[in-house]
């Protein structure tokens, strides 16, 4: 029995293993960043939006088009309303001033009715038209910004796992060689060559390692858990990143900085766009003083019969039809529109204002991304020289212990620094990459 449970553990172990396995997914980082345009929402609402103003261009195109609506009417009056009159206007016969009630109508009426109308002239109209389109181009711009920023958090969040990753590599590295200088140190201590603070001291650096290895662990599942938020994937999925950090290319052309127009960003397009439907906007103001001119035709029949029956018979229904043109002409307003436009046109002047503030705030930031990559990039060599400059004195002085003429403390110290320089380097690293790519989106490159 004892047998047979464990056989059929092992065969459940294995298949929840394929299982996890094939769940899980693995991305390079066009991977991850053709995911993202798939499945990210933000992206999804930028070609919804995209969508709707295709949507806005046609429903305002629409009113331009012929209006045609057809009405059938049926009405029945179980009490004909009365009126008081004199009857000699209807009959000579009878004398003058001879009042009567009459009752006008008959009891059941029925009329179909088919109207349009045409618009002939209305600027209002034209300049709507226009600018739904023009609002149209703003939104591809907007959903072109949006997948800037999706590939900017997906890069981050992409090499924040990988940096993070390197991060427990090292750690665990760091753990193997302490944990063979605390066995030899507990041997020297049972042999009487060591003292007791000797052992304790490497076991406090031993259980800070443990220590880190766990909040390192947590991080990369906190970054990978960033990175599916960023792609649009479910956090609840796994994920295996297959790039390095070797891939990264920290190169930029100088020239290109200084030779690049920022009027080509997209922020910049944008508030273009603003600026141009805020003048539209100025135009459909203006034109309401123009008249505006319009069709309508009509044609219809009507009968009725005090007999409901008698309604439906062919030879009681009676055509009419009518043809008309309707010019309506602006004459006073109390002078409204005069100082909408004027309004609108203050909106145009601070929109032109921003638009000169945002191009030499994105020139500075341009400025400002070169200076902040050359500077990550001096810290990063730096970090990597103290890196193998601690990692050589932690090795002699592992050495010199291990030979009996070093102290522990010295051991401790140097492990603690090279600690250190392990974390100063990857935060530079990290640092240099998060400027390279700002870098790039400054430069319009990362679309």
């Amino acid at each position: 029995m004892r047998s047979l449970l464990r056989k059929t553990s092992i065969t459940l172990l294995l298949a929840l293993t394929v299982v996890g396995l094939k769940a899980q997914q693995e991305f390079s980082l066009e991977q991850a960043i053709a995911y993202a345009l798939k499945n990210n929402e933000n992206l999804k609402n930028a070609r919804v939006a995209i969508d709707d103003a295709a949507a806005q261009v046609n429903e305002t195109r629409a009113d331009g088009l012929p209006q045609i609506n057809a009405r059938y009417n049926f009405t029945n009056n179980p009490t004909l309303q009365s009126s008081i009159i004199d009857l000699s206007n209807f009959d000579p016969s009878v004398p003058e001033g001879t009042e009567g009630r009459v009752a006008f109508g008959i009891k059941n009426q029925s009329d179909l009715n088919i109207n349009a109308t045409q618009m002939v002239w209305d600027g209002a109209f034209f300049i709507g038209l226009k600018a739904a389109k023009k609002l149209k181009e703003k939104v591809v711009v907007d959903a072109a910004k949006e997948q800037e920023d999706v590939r900017e958090q997906v890069m981050k969040a992409y090499y924040l796992v990988l940096v993070n990753q390197v991060r427990t590599d090292l750690v665990e590295a760091n753990i193997a060689t302490l944990d063979s200088t605390l066995k030899d140190t507990q041997q020297l201590y049972e042999n009487g060559f060591a003292e007791k603070i000797d052992v304790s001291r490497l076991q406090v650096q031993m259980n800070n390692l443990y220590a880190e290895q766990s909040a390192v662990r947590q991080a990369i599942i906190s970054a990978k858990n960033l990175l599916k938020l960023s792609i649009g994937m479910s956090v609840d999925e796994e994920i295996e990143l297959t790039e390095g950090l070797d891939s990264f290319n920290f190169s930029y052309n100088p020239q290109e900085v200084a030779d690049f127009s920022v009027s080509d960003r997209l922020e910049v397009q944008q508030l273009d766009y603003l600026r141009q439907l805020a003048e539209l906007d100025v135009k459909n103001v203006k034109s309401q003083y123009i008249p505006t001119v319009g069709l309508t035709a009509a044609w219809g029949r009507n009968t009725g019969s005090n007999e409901f029956s008698q309604v439906w018979e062919s030879d009681r229904w009676f055509s009419y039809s009518s043809v008309g043109l309707n010019v309506n002409i602006p004459i006073f307003d109390g002078l409204r529109k005069k100082y909408s436009i004027r309004r609108k046109l203050y909106q145009v002047e601070t929109l032109s204002n921003q638009s000169s503030l945002l191009i030499n705030n994105l020139r500075q930031s341009l400025i400002n991304a070169q200076v902040a990559l050359d500077v990550n990039l001096e810290r990063l060599e730096v970090q990597e020289q103290n890196v193998e400059l601690a990692r050589e004195v932690m090795e002699i002085t592992r050495e010199k212990y291990t030979e009996g003429i070093g102290s522990n403390l010295e051991l401790v110290v140097a492990d603690q620094d090279y600690k250190v320089a392990e974390v100063n380097y990857l935060t530079s690293l990290y640092d240099a990459i998060v400027a390279k790519i700002e870098l790039d989106k400054a430069l319009g490159k990362l679309n």
